[in-house]
């Protein structure tokens, strides 16, 4: 009997301990519950539209300047794109250039961002409808991409009419994201190559992005002097880029960075127009030209990596050439006489530095 005894003593002084444990973890997971419950209620009543949409800013901001990079490489090492503005604009929404997924993009697309964002809600007690991503990528969400002058490239970004309830049903929220207007993001192209020229070319010469002394020349900022060397040297020796206006009046239009991508202008007109559209909603003080533009110059002893180029893919120099890269390389290397342009000056010091006479205008101001 005292053997019986002494092992129920000890079996409940073992039992004890157990029924603590029980009892704090009970308590323990009752408290973490009940701060994950405070929390949920905490982030639903302080949840705010302005939130979702800031959150969405930075995803553009970053899908943008990603898929830019992106086509830029694309273009580069593959073939010109039919409508830049449509690949960029799939970049940012699917990840895919002409169907195909680029590794790049993987997890930084908007349709990325809208199944996390939708995760987030739920976690907090709250639903957006749609809450299906090919549903809301295909009839709720407006994306569209534009050159905003000669050397940045935006997009304008809205979601269309959706609707926040919480678990009880009640709206939270109904309307577009913003509730008025765009969000918009602008990537500088400075820094980057220059595809049309490296693709133009085969891959086998490239030219960086970089604002000549002069970015927009013209009335405003002040035209180069013809007849001062350092002037035509900065044109001819920096291989730089400037800003140049379209004239109509003499047939003479320049790409935008996105015709860049694209290798001809079948889209320019409607690039001018977004461009100018854009710059009215974000208030410029003054229309800035979109058309972007460097120098040719087919002269060994100035170019000598160029001269290799056009040697490599059996390019012939006529006589009669501008030296505006967009005219000059669809001359040259496309054959496209049409586009070999009559040139009215050329420089004393760099005879193979030719300007047609709407480029001379805008360059010179005579």
């Amino acid at each position: 009997m005292r053997r019986g005894y002494l092992i129920n003593v000890t079996a409940l002084l073992l039992i004890i301990p157990l029924l603590l444990l029980a009892a704090t973890y009970q308590q323990t997971s009752n408290y973490i519950i009940n701060a994950q419950s405070q929390r949920t209620l905490l982030e639903r009543q302080y949840f705010s539209v302005n939130d979702l949409q800031n959150d969405l800013q930075n995803m553009v901001g970053l899908s943008f300047k990603r898929a830019y990079l992106t086509l830029t490489d694309y273009v580069i090492n593959t073939s010109f794109v039919d409508n830049a503005s449509l690949s960029l604009e799939n970049l940012m929404i699917y990840g895919t250039i002409n169907g195909a997924q680029q590794r790049s993009m993987v997890n930084i697309t908007l349709k990325s961002w809208f199944k996390n964002m939708v995760e987030y809600l739920n976690s907090i007690g709250l639903k957006i409808k749609p809450s299906d991503p090919d549903e809301f990528v295909t009839n709720h969400l407006e994306v569209t991409v534009a050159p905003l002058d000669s050397f940045h490239v935006a997009v304008r970004v809205k979601i269309i009419n959706v609707t926040i309830v919480d678990s009880s049903g009640t709206v939270r929220y109904s309307g577009g994201i913003p509730s008025n207007g765009y969000i918009y993001s602008v990537v500088s192209v400075v820094g980057f190559e220059d595809p049309f020229v490296v693709r133009e070319l085969n891959g086998l010469y490239t030219r960086i992005i970089t604002p000549c002394k002069i970015p927009f020349p013209g009335e405003v900022y002040g035209y180069y002097d013809a007849s001062n060397s350092k002037d035509v040297d900065d044109l001819v020796l920096n291989w730089c880029y400037v800003g140049l206006q379209d004239n109509s009046s003499s047939g003479m239009y320049y790409p935008t960075i996105l015709e860049r991508f694209e290798g001809n202008m079948n889209h320019h007109s409607y690039y001018v127009a977004l461009a100018k559209q854009f710059q009215r909603d974000l208030g410029f003080a003054q229309s800035l030209p979109v058309g972007l533009e460097t120098f040719i110059v087919p002269d060994s002893s100035i170019d000598p990596t160029l001269m290799g180029a056009l040697t490599s893919i059996g390019a012939n120099v006529p006589s009669s050439y501008t030296s505006v890269s967009y005219y000059f390389l669809k001359c040259v290397v496309d054959g496209d006489s049409n586009l070999c342009k009559t040139p009215v000056w050329q420089s004393s010091d760099y005879p193979a530095f030719k300007l047609d006479a709407s480029t001379k205008r805008l360059i010179f101001g005579q």
